[in-house]
């Protein structure tokens, strides 16, 4: 009887205490389990991709007007009046060419006093000359070397008249028009027919049409970099409301701030005025197997002191973590938005590009 009601007890008692280890260990977990979330949720959450085995690609455009490699002004340089316009903007001129042509009353007022004076004084030497042929007739040395003294007087002061108005005709001649210095077109024309030359400026500007015409660009130092002075590169022009491409060639790379450059391209054809707009587009890489491509924004450091964070995997029974890593690196080519990584970046990192918090070498995180 005793052994039967012990049997019963003992019974009775085991599946107790096996279900509260049962809940005791599950309660554990559970606690684990949830102060492990709560720790995961407090940790800096990151972004994270592998880097790419491809060159660094850029892109730029560009956009200016073009400008004539060499123009001259030209105008009357003693403010004459403008008699007639003989060109238009945009007119193809020869050398030689008559642009612009001008008057001057006074100038021409002072040519015909002058020639009245020659004329008095060719009237005097005719009397002179009767005076010298008298002393001659009446055989008095005296007379005769006193005319002779006076008509050789006359005559130097003849010549030196006739100098000043051939002098005087000939700066009316090189007044009264201008002509193109050289083969161009005219880029501006302020000439107004009846004003003073000069009232806005030079009256015509002609530009060099045979030494072409430039577009200047202000280029990111590593688009720059890539081009070569005597290169070809096609420049799109907008002429008459019409896009055209033409063949221009990189004439000049000049430092303009450490991260851009002048660059300079010249284009020469029978078509173009100056003035027009131009647009030019480039597209550059990097050396193939130069490195990783990576985002910017996974770089940190200043100058050569560069590094990125990895992600580093734990595994453990209670789950995996995950833990930022620090790596030094070596950049190369560089844009707002990628970079070139020659050291450092192996395939198959995941490289951490993004964190809601600041990271320390070997800190946990929580991928996102």
């Amino acid at each position: 009887m005793k052994t039967q009601i012990s049997d019963q007890v003992g019974t009775g008692l085991n599946p107790k205490m096996k279900w509260a280890s049962i809940l005791f260990i599950a309660v554990l977990l559970i606690l684990t389990l949830y102060s492990n979330t709560i720790l995961t949720m407090n940790l800096p959450k990151v972004v994270a991709e592998e880097g790419k085995s491809e060159p660094l690609v850029q892109q730029y455009s560009g956009s200016g007007d073009l400008q004539p490699i060499s123009k001259v002004e030209l105008s009357n340089k003693s403010g004459w009046t403008i008699k007639d316009v003989m060109v238009k903007i945009g007119d193809h001129v020869e050398k030689g060419q008559i642009l612009v042509t001008y008057e001057s009353k006074e100038a021409s007022r002072r040519i015909l006093d002058e020639e009245a004076s020659l004329s008095r004084q060719k009237l005097m030497m005719e009397g002179m000359q009767e005076h010298y042929i008298e002393a001659v007739q009446s055989g008095d040395d005296l007379k005769i070397r006193a005319a002779k003294r006076e008509l050789e007087i006359a005559q130097l002061d003849k010549s030196v008249q006739e100098r000043k108005i051939k002098e005087l005709k000939d700066d009316f001649a090189s007044l009264s028009q201008i002509a193109a210095p050289f083969e161009g077109v005219i880029s501006k024309l302020s000439a107004v027919k009846g004003l003073a030359s000069g009232s806005d400026g030079g009256d015509v500007t002609i530009s060099n049409s045979s030494l072409g015409y430039q577009l200047v660009l202000q280029m990111p130092s590593a688009i720059s970099a890539k081009l070569e002075l005597g290169s070809k590169q096609d420049i799109a022009v907008k002429i008459n409301g019409q896009r055209k491409t033409y063949e221009s060639v990189i004439s000049g790379i000049e430092n303009s701030d450490e991260q851009k450059k002048k660059v300079s391209l010249t284009v020469q054809n029978a078509q173009l005025q100056g003035g027009e707009q131009a647009n030019v587009e480039l597209t550059v890489s990097s050396a193939t197997g130069e490195g990783m491509l990576l985002p910017s924004k996974a770089i940190h450091g200043e100058g050569t002191n560069k590094y990125m964070f990895v992600i580093d995997e734990q595994k453990s029974p209670l789950g995996n973590t995950y833990h930022a890593r620090k790596v030094f690196v070596e950049v190369g080519e560089a844009t707002e938005d990628a970079v070139i990584v020659r050291k450092g970046a192996y395939p198959g990192q995941m490289i951490i590009t993004d964190s809601s918090e600041s990271l320390t070498d070997g800190g946990r995180v929580r991928r996102n």
